[in-house]
């Protein structure tokens, strides 16, 4: 189980038994999301919009989900604890279940956690018990990073979620700022001129990183296909394109770029 934040394409999480819990980002119902899960696009009554409601999971939708009679058992993958309520609330949820339980902190957030859970569910859907699909998650977390590129700052300030010492340090006179994100720290790699010097970024932290391969990678975007489809030529291959949830672009805003992937261990 993991939550809407997550840039898991539905049809993946159908065909590997993953449950996704919705995420409400204000008192109203604006928040639709779009059938074209590579495009997702956050409506502009609200771009600019505070937020209004708690938008994570409560404990009991984690319980609600857990004790449902098609589960026996659950794993609860969360974002980064460093950035998100989620994790408190699923752990709580785990420890109050009735059947066995357990949550995990991805130690990132949006593609980089779907890539934790699909590392997961690949073990569970092959017949993997509890603690073989806890320990895939566990070493994916470990290896997983991601690279994005902002648009603006100022939708991330105001929701909070990235320290202001990093914020204040990204200010680059309307540029695009490029951050990584791995277990659970937020860096920034600097400012880029024009889009295309972001996406020659990411993927030079791509290749820096990817020295002996990875096990999956992920393009993600919010509103700007065009870009993601570059990124993905100059990567050269990825596992899937995916929207940035809508539930990410209130704290984000438009033009999110970025990729996320998990690292071969060199010494496996």
């Amino acid at each position: 189980m993991t939550d809407a934040s997550t840039c898991l394409p539905s049809s993946v999480a159908v065909a590997l038994g993953v449950t996704v819990l919705p995420i409400s980002e204000s008192d109203d119902d604006a928040l639709e999301a779009s059938d074209d899960e590579s495009n997702l696009r956050l409506p502009e009554s609200v771009e600019h919009a505070e937020l209004t409601a708690a938008n994570h999971p409560f404990v009991t939708a984690y319980l609600e989900a857990i004790e449902t009679d098609a589960v026996d058992a659950a794993v609860l993958v969360t974002p980064a604890v460093e950035f998100a309520a989620m994790f408190r609330n699923a752990a709580l949820a785990a420890e109050l279940a009735d059947r066995p339980a357990i949550a995990i902190d991805s130690r990132t957030a949006a593609a980089g956690q779907a890539l934790v859970v699909l590392a997961g569910a690949e073990v569970a859907a092959a017949g993997g018990d509890l603690a073989a699909v806890q320990r895939a998650i566990d070493r994916a977390s470990r290896r997983v990073e991601l690279v994005a590129s902002l648009a603006t700052l100022e939708p991330i300030r105001r929701s909070g979620p990235v320290p202001e010492e990093v914020l204040a340090a990204s200010a680059t006179d309307g540029r695009r700022s490029v951050f990584r994100m791995r277990a659970g720290t937020v860096e920034l790699l600097g400012g880029a001129r024009s889009s295309h010097e972001a996406l020659l970024a990411i993927r030079d932290a791509y290749l820096e990183s990817a020295k002996h391969g990875v096990d999956r990678i992920a393009v993600f975007h919010a509103g700007v296909p065009e870009l993601a489809a570059r990124l993905v030529e100059l990567i050269g291959s990825v596992d899937f394109v995916t929207g940035f949830s809508v539930a990410m672009q209130v704290h984000t805003g438009r033009g999110v770029l970025g990729a996320a992937w998990i690292a071969k261990d060199p010494d496996a």
